[in-house]
């Protein structure tokens, strides 16, 4: 009974632990699920970040559990015809030789192991312009009137913009973006776009004194469209500075090319 337990537990708590593994393959970056709220089969990625964590450990353990429970069977898969204990059998050393290459060849970045990281890169880049990229760290839980502060918004304007639209500001200026945002079912970001359309101006000024975090490995295009900029209007901004960009390339590469740091290029957008 035990061994049919521990077997049925340890495939059950595997095939869970595979489907997280694979959600959490394909979830957008922390900062992006937040600024999203982000939800997949109704879980969000703190709930599946914690699925992961609790099955993966009960698959561990069943595991343990059936090694120790099967420990002869397994034994004799390191026996030699004669039945002589032999560690480096011809199938532990292929075992070991696949195992060290997928780690090593991750290290070095060697196929198919670097096609699999980039392909999951891509997956969470194209989150990033599908959801936005949030202004500040977590700017989901910040309240109106600390959000707007920090943005350099009207706040008096900007709640009459969210009223207008449609949004319930129960505290008024002190509701959390996530929960204005939830009382109308969409993301932080849908809220922050329609503070913006509702305030109009010019979007460069408006640009936050501290960049937004990872700035260097974010795409100019998605700095761009977290921030509500013109593609078109940033890179002649930088181009007047003779600053070469195109919408593909990073911060980083931008800077790089004109010998500067990523915080320089954010800062020529703003306009200093």
């Amino acid at each position: 009974m035990l061994r049919k337990i521990t077997s049925l537990t340890a495939l059950l708590s595997f095939l869970v632990t595979l489907t997280t593994s694979v959600v959490l393959y394909i979830v957008p970056h922390g900062r992006v699920a937040y600024w999203a709220d982000w939800t997949f089969l109704g879980l969000s990625k703190d709930q599946w970040d914690g699925t992961h964590i609790t099955v993966g450990t009960l698959f561990i353990v069943a595991l343990l559990l059936h090694v120790w429970l099967n420990w002869k069977p397994l034994m004799a898969y390191m026996k030699n015809k004669a039945r002589q204990m032999v560690v480096l059998t011809g199938p532990m050393i292929v075992s070991v030789a696949i195992t060290l290459f997928v780690f090593f060849g991750t290290l070095l970045g060697l196929p198919p192991m670097q096609q699999i990281l980039d392909f999951g890169a891509s997956i969470k880049d194209d989150a990033v312009k599908t959801y936005g990229n949030p202004p500040f760290g977590h700017a989901e839980l910040s309240p109106l009137d600390k959000f707007c502060g920090y943005l350099g918004l009207d706040v008096e304007k900007a709640v009459a913009a969210l009223k207008a639209a449609g949004y319930t500001l129960e505290k008024g200026a002190a509701t959390e973006l996530k929960d204005i945002a939830r009382s109308r079912g969409v993301s932080p970001q849908h809220v922050f776009e329609d503070i913006r359309g509702g305030l109009g101006g010019d979007p460069f000024g408006r640009l936050p004194a501290d960049p937004p975090q990872g700035l260097g490995r974010m795409a100019f295009s998605e700095v761009c469209a977290g921030f509500g900029l013109p593609v078109e209007d940033a890179i002649a901004r930088l181009k007047a500075k003779s600053v070469n960009a195109t919408p593909e390339m990073t911060i980083k590469d931008i800077a790089a090319g004109s010998d500067m740091k990523p915080r320089d290029v954010y800062e020529i957008l703003r306009g200093n």
